[in-house]
């Protein structure tokens, strides 16, 4: 599931049931431009009412889909055969007996609108799979997979960070499938099922996340489809949604900011910003979006002091310094690289991208045994984490 194309000027963080419990906020008792942001009253005119809140099924089963899953699993009867069988008869083409879901990135549905139209983003696949895997008895949860930014350093620095979900279903004891990869946990071995596996790696940060944050990811996301498409009034009580079912993200503020930005409530973002970054102080991507909007505003020494931060933290990152090292690789300086991907390896050492650059970097300078120690863990990588 694409989460954001960031631009150099405005960073929009897209993601991923719905749970009744609606968490409360302290916020309503100010008067400040985070209240009245939270209200509603600059977009709607007043403020909202608990009953427009959109109140989505995202874990819904329909009649159709529990047939399915049960005919597509009928002649297994292994728990991890099972969860291969619903996968593949998801995936599979209509004329091979499958149900034929396609990817796509541009909207995000329940579980039942991705079944009923045959089209899912990670989530929506997500939120599709785990309810008809669980209507089969399997232990399937929402797993929350952090993927690497990349850079584009010919488009203005402009950056590409996003946020996955797929399923995890855990197993009574670990086998490896060839659609799948086994994630190495402590306890047993894991199934994970990903609408996009090539995108995939065990070692990426994820963790297993419950009802309100899968909620509060969906209507974010939602959220910012609709601001998308001009549906102002639905894209505010969608966001407004995703917050009252979680306040921790601070990516979720960071799609409210941005959601008032783009409308040019300038205090309203920067207050909703700030928030999000008072939970957050790493976060990337507010500090991204405070530095253009103290540039639209005029103000150049915030816009200054919020692109230094945003440098140091880009900087720092081993993925920076990988791309960079791509770059220096182009221009001819391998050494100057070499340095970068050592710094990279430091900080991340379950990248193959890095020990492959390095590889070949070896190779040309004539350094066989560096080079074979790069392939050496590239092949332990790719075997063993699988």
């Amino acid at each position: 599931m694409k989460i954001s194309v960031v631009p150099s000027v405005l960073v929009v963080l897209l993601l991923s049931a719905c749970s009744s419990v609606v968490q409360k906020t302290p916020f309503l008792a100010d008067k400040g431009p985070l209240a009245q942001a939270l209200s509603g009253e600059l977009i709607l005119g007043r403020n909202y009412k608990a009953e427009e809140l959109p109140n989505r099924d995202l874990f819904g089963l329909s009649p159709e889909m529990e047939a399915f899953a049960e005919s597509a699993t009928a002649a297994v009867r292994l728990q991890d055969s099972k969860a291969e069988a619903l996968h593949l008869a998801l995936m599979s083409s209509t004329d091979a007996g499958g149900r034929g879901v396609t990817y796509s990135a541009y909207y995000t549905n329940t579980g039942v609108e991705a079944f009923e139209q045959r089209q899912a983003n990670c989530l929506s696949y997500t939120l599709m799979y785990v309810a008809m895997a669980r209507h089969l008895g399997l232990n399937a949860e929402v797993n929350e997979v952090m993927l690497p930014p990349t850079w584009d350093m010919r488009a203005g620095d402009t950056y590409l960070f996003m946020r996955h979900v797929n399923a995890k279903v855990f197993m009574p004891r670990k086998r490896s499938l060839p659609w799948v990869r086994v994630m190495e946990t402590a306890d047993v071995g894991d199934i994970v099922v990903d609408l996009e596996m090539r995108r995939f790696k065990a070692h990426y940060k994820q963790k297993v996340i419950g009802k309100d944050l899968v909620a509060a990811q969906f209507y974010s996301n939602r959220g910012m489809e609709l601001a998308a498409e001009g549906k102002t009034t639905e894209a505010f009580l969608y966001l407004r949604k995703a917050l009252l079912m979680s306040e921790e993200p601070s990516y979720i503020w960071s799609n409210f900011g941005s959601f008032y930005r783009r409308h040019k409530f300038y205090a309203q973002a920067e207050a909703i910003y700030l928030h999000g970054l008072a939970i957050n102080p790493r976060d990337y991507t507010i500090m991204h979006n405070l530095a253009g909007m103290y540039q639209e505003l005029g103000n150049d020494a915030k816009h200054q002091e919020y692109k230094q931060r945003v440098r140091q933290h880009r900087n720092a990152n081993p993925y920076y310094m990988f791309k960079r090292a791509e770059e220096l690789v182009a221009l001819g300086d391998d050494e100057k690289a070499l340095n970068l991907l050592k710094k990279a390896l430091k900080k991340e050492k379950g990248e193959q991208r890095f020990f492959r650059l390095a590889a070949e970097i070896y190779e040309r300078q004539g350094d066989t045994h560096n080079a074979e120690l790069m392939r050496d863990k590239i092949y332990q990588l790719s075997t063993i984490r699988f």
